[in-house]
């Protein structure tokens, strides 16, 4: 995107419009979903995980699943959407075309890069592995096998380029790491702290990010390679600052915070894995979101979040071009539904604190990370501070 940091118009807020139509959008899906309820036997959860362990079919299933557990669906149309999504945003964005929204993957012409690193690493952890073999154990009914997805493994092909090298180190070292740390993080320290147990993903991706990040850097082989460019031309500041200002730019950026976990940043991926998860609601309400049955207050807190930081902090993306307004998206908002209830009133205080706090902790962190290290690492330690705040807050107000 332009910088338009040298513009001397100043914003306070975005636009109006776009957060009264945003929230809206968000309670429109609530109420629907809420109106929906079939539980019938398409892939229920339960099952799933009985059968994760040894079934090749269910490990697949369980497999397909996993991209989409950053934003609590864990569904399975939901992650054909956001994988769907992000490879129509690709091949628009290589054609250049009016339509392909925000440059998927930041505009590095890696986003096949970031996709193949996270499909590896997720078949070491998953197949190779054999890290579902925990399921036979009876005693879990979830897996943190995902945290590669959209852990180290993505955010390093970002940082080292195109090339085999980076693609098989970062995705070895992920596919290996992310799943017993934490696993050892959930058993261990979240039952002290009693908060929610996203904080022990998030966590890990914090810890090994650090780690995998640091060894990159002192291996030999690990070179940083550019990428191709695009040929195009780029917007005026005037013509970015003029689009970013009306509710359809609004709209679009808090659909492209619903694919951001994944690297993809893109409307056209996030409005995919949107319509996935409703479907696989539809379905099946015992599918997605580990059947807990609360899909449509985990949307309508993810819509509020996004909304709320878009709006609070519209003056950072026209200085810096993207802030991490998604940092509610994937922690608090699906974390406290899930520990509270689906009741519109925690989704929306935790959306609404979500969305003031993540943030601009994330760009505290990311601000004091030393070079060489992504700042999905501020953005992941923001995610997990902010959710021990907000579900601390809740604990303690009367009416929760």
């Amino acid at each position: 995107m332009v910088n338009t940091k040298s513009k001397v118009k100043k914003y306070s807020k975005g636009s109006v419009t776009g957060l009264i139509i945003s929230v809206g959008i968000g309670f429109i899906i609530y109420f629907v979903l809420n109106n929906i309820n079939i539980a019938s036997g398409w892939l229920d959860y339960n099952i799933i995980v009985a059968n994760a362990g040894n079934n090749p079919l269910y490990k697949l299933i369980w497999y397909i699943m996993n991209f989409t557990e950053a934003q609590f669906y864990a569904g399975f149309f939901a992650s054909l959407g956001i994988i769907i999504g992000g490879f129509i945003a690709w091949r628009l964005d290589v054609k250049n075309s009016k339509f392909r929204g925000f440059d998927v993957s930041y505009g590095s012409n890696l986003w096949p890069w970031v996709l193949a690193s996270q499909l590896l690493s997720l078949f070491i952890a998953v197949f190779v592995l054999n890290y579902t073999r925990f399921f036979n154990v009876g005693e879990y009914t979830w897996l943190p096998t995902f945290i590669t997805v959209v852990g180290a493994p993505p955010a390093i092909m970002l940082l080292y380029g195109p090339n085999i090298k980076a693609l098989f180190t970062s995705s070895i070292l992920g596919g290996i790491m992310g799943f017993p740390v934490a696993m050892w993080i959930s058993n261990y320290i979240i039952p002290v702290l009693d908060v929610p147990g996203v904080v022990s993903n998030v966590f890990t991706m914090a810890i090994t990010g650090l780690l995998i990040c640091a060894i990159c850097k002192a291996l030999p082989w690990m070179e940083k390679m550019p990428s191709k460019p695009h040929n195009r031309k780029e917007k005026s500041q005037e013509e970015v600052l003029k689009e970013m200002e009306g509710p359809q730019w609004f709209v679009r950026r808090v659909l492209a915070d619903f694919s951001e976990a994944q690297f993809y940043g893109n409307e056209i991926a996030g409005l995919l894995v949107i319509i996935g998860a409703s479907l696989d609601w539809i379905l099946n309400m015992n599918h997605g979101a580990y059947g807990s049955g609360t899909i449509p207050a985990i949307i309508l807190s993810q819509f509020i979040g996004s909304a709320v930081g878009v709006f609070l902090y519209f003056d950072k993306y026209v200085e810096k071009g993207w802030y991490g307004t998604y940092v509610p998206v994937v922690s608090v908002g699906p974390a406290c539904v899930l520990m509270f209830g689906s009741s519109v009133g925690v989704a929306a205080i935790a959306g609404i604190l979500g969305g003031i706090i993540g943030p601009p902790l994330a760009e505290y962190v990311c601000d004091k990370l030393p070079d060489g290290y992504h700042p999905t690492i501020g953005n992941v330690t923001s995610m997990g501070v902010t959710t021990i705040v907000v579900s601390v807050i809740i604990k303690v107000l009367p009416w929760f």
